[in-house]
């Protein structure tokens, strides 16, 4: 599990801060928030950061490749995207309560542009053979891009990827990455298999 603090700021004073909000999604938008945006730990998400996903994805995938060409196009529009409603400063940077704070703003029912682009362009990320499903090894080599191992990554896609009888499903098909992807945002049941998307939680 990533450690529980954002720069000097312990995740508790992040949960104090924005009491409004249920402490469990705080837990999770911290936890988002560090993984996939904040690269280069910086405590604050630049362009930087999001360039440093495009050359892990050309490391992985190759610099010629759908996937590096695609994260390159799409990345650069959800940073367009994230500043125009989240960099409160217009500093061109996206602190954690600017984060926080773009979260709490937006309507779980109605999902903003920013959400559905990143939602599709992780799927599509994932999706190597582009055949609309994402199976295991596919699902490993789209979080090796964050830093997961091949453990790691077995254990969260074998807890989540099941059909409605908890029996183990080898395909995960954009629908259900929906599903699980809005469960990740923005559930506060901490049964939801969503929770896992990105690798088990333990908080």
């Amino acid at each position: 599990m990533v450690a529980a603090k954002v720069g000097a700021v312990p995740i508790e004073e992040l949960i104090k801060k924005h009491s409004d909000v249920d402490a469990f999604l705080i837990k999770k938008w911290e936890r988002i928030f560090s993984l996939f945006f904040d690269r280069n730990a910086s405590h604050q998400v630049d362009w930087g950061d999001f360039y440093l996903v495009v050359k892990k994805v050309r490391d992985i995938y190759g610099a010629e490749s759908v996937q590096t060409d695609f994260a390159k196009k799409s990345l650069a529009a959800l940073w367009e995207g994230l500043c125009s409603i989240a960099d409160a400063d217009k500093d061109q940077l996206i602190s954690i309560d600017e984060w926080i704070g773009l979260l709490k703003k937006t309507d779980a029912k109605t999902e903003p542009k920013w959400f559905k682009d990143y939602q599709s362009f992780m799927f599509k990320l994932f999706d190597v053979s582009c055949d609309g499903v994402m199976d295991l090894a596919e699902y490993t080599d789209g979080m090796n891009t964050y830093g997961f191992d091949q453990f790691q990554c077995e254990a969260a896609f074998r807890k989540f990827s099941v059909n409605k009888k908890g029996e183990y499903v080898a395909k995960l098909t954009p629908d259900t990455w929906n599903t699980y992807f809005h469960q990740l945002f923005y559930s506060t049941n901490r049964a939801d298999l969503g929770n896992h998307l990105f690798g088990i939680i333990d908080f």
